[in-house]
């Protein structure tokens, strides 16, 4: 199952008003593949089709259910942006103050294999490169070959 899989049975699993599911879902909707996000306020209102009041008791409930981090945001020069959020997929594997890329990299740093193989982060992602040798063709050789075949503008070749 990937993250935001998890992160839904999270929701279903979590007695959650109907306010907080459904911005719940949008922000799985917008997440990473690292369960992170960040729209604004009134974007998920407008999107969501409610009140920013009403997005703002949601984040609320997601927060105090162990299912969101925020983390406040600033421009250079001291104005808010919009929050971070982070979406946690399992309130005991984690800490409640400690977003998920911060626990990750403590996972990285364990010096034993097998115990840092027990400790598998299910947002990690895992890539396969596959290298094919091909023929390397000429595209001169290609377009005579082709010119060759084909019939003049009067059909004769």
């Amino acid at each position: 199952m990937n993250s935001k899989s998890l992160l839904i049975e999270r929701v279903y699993s979590l007695e959650l008003t109907q306010r907080a599911t459904l911005v719940a879902f949008y922000l799985i909707n917008r997440a990473d593949s690292e369960g992170t996000c960040f729209p604004g306020v009134k974007t998920i209102a407008k999107e969501c089709n409610i009140s920013t009041r009403t997005v703002q008791r949601a984040l609320n409930d997601l927060e105090e259910a162990g299912f969101l981090v925020r983390e406040s945001r600033f421009h250079v020069q001291g104005g808010q942006r919009s929050n971070l959020y982070y979406l946690k997929v399992l309130e005991d594997e984690q800490d409640d103050t400690q977003p998920v890329e911060d626990q990750r990299e403590e996972d990285n740093n364990d010096s034993d294999v097998s115990n840092a193989e027990s400790n598998l982060n299910i947002n990690d992602s895992y890539q396969a490169s596959i290298s094919i040798d091909l023929p390397t063709v000429g595209f001169k050789e290609l377009l005579e070959e082709y010119v060759s075949r084909s019939p003049c503008h009067d059909g004769i070749p």
